[in-house]
């Protein structure tokens, strides 16, 4: 995934962001203990969303646990402790992804900009495959969104196209939370859907201008009439923001009913909190700040 996904840190009670750093330094742990010290760099808060999200629909335990870090050794930590599979879920996520997106960047960029993505599949490929044997419909459904995704820009086909296979792979994985309750499946499903087309459309968004002058293929520069361009003016930039932030709104506006619809038995604050108030905040981040300041939206991103 992609980074988007994360709290609006100041908008937190400090009981919620420690449960919330907590979880992601116990995800981090999770990542070594399951495939290696190396899978600590696939860390990310989206996969902490999903490890979030996955605790709250399990009736287990849950503890916070005072201990050092995994990383620093120096440095004090808490982790929020659980059984079940969530962590062991989470963190096979965030390999299976990662290996996924860095192929997509391998097949994207050119050879010498690829080479560092070559080196980390290297490194993460046996990981890749222990992640994938054991929850092979993760696996699957990665995979199936990774290649969907390349037909589609291959086609160079329009928004809703290239945002589909994301949409899919995160309703799949979502979906699979609800268990045996049909309600909640749909519920799970349709909210994965809508966050999976905001997180694809928020990675087009912010590398439009990148895309533009690399001449790489981004659906909005067809959608906006920005195709052979090179360079945007202050006024094309702004007219492309505000277009991609009605895009963003639009899908916000299917997201939040269903999200609302999830029965959430912990971390509900923490969670509402992420799709409520983080994801407008980053949309403000990336569509906005980085015109007037980049550096602010650098700070901004800081946890």
């Amino acid at each position: 995934m992609f980074g988007y996904v994360r709290p609006h840190k100041q908008e937190l009670l400090v009981r919620e962001f420690e449960q919330y750093k907590g979880a992601y330094c116990q995800l981090c742990r999770q990542l070594g203990k399951d495939y290696g010290w190396t899978a600590r760099l696939t860390l990310s808060y989206d996969c902490t969303f999903y490890a979030l999200l996955a605790l709250s629909r399990e009736d287990s335990q849950k503890r916070l646990r005072r201990g050092r870090c995994v990383v620093n050794p120096l440095k004090a930590c808490k982790f929020v402790e659980a059984e079940g599979e969530a962590y062991h879920k989470a963190a096979a996520l965030s390999i299976l992804l990662t290996c996924q997106k860095l192929r997509d960047n391998v097949g994207d960029d050119s050879f010498w900009k690829a080479q560092g993505c070559r080196v980390l599949l290297a490194f993460l490929a046996r990981k890749e495959k222990k992640a994938a044997a054991r929850y092979p419909l993760l696996a699957q459904a990665a995979e199936a969104a990774t290649r969907a995704q390349r037909e589609a820009e291959q086609a160079r086909a329009g928004v809703d196209a290239c945002a589909e296979p994301t949409a899919q792979l995160l309703a799949a994985v979502f979906r699979e939370l609800g268990g045996c309750d049909k309600g909640q499946c749909l519920a799970l499903e349709r909210f994965g859907y809508f966050l999976g087309r905001w997180v694809y459309l928020m990675d087009a968004a912010d590398d439009l201008g990148k895309d533009l002058k690399e001449g790489s293929f981004n659906p909005f520069a067809a959608r906006l009439g920005l195709e052979g361009k090179k360079e945007l003016t202050e006024e094309e930039r702004e007219a492309a923001d505000l277009a991609c932030n009605q895009a963003l709104n639009a899908t916000m506006a299917q997201m939040l009913p269903a999200f609302h619809l999830i029965g959430l038995e912990a971390f509900g604050p923490i969670l509402e909190n992420v799709v409520e108030k983080g994801l407008p905040q980053v949309q403000r981040e990336i569509l906005f700040l980085h015109v007037r300041d980049p550096k602010v939206r650098r700070e901004l991103k800081k946890m």
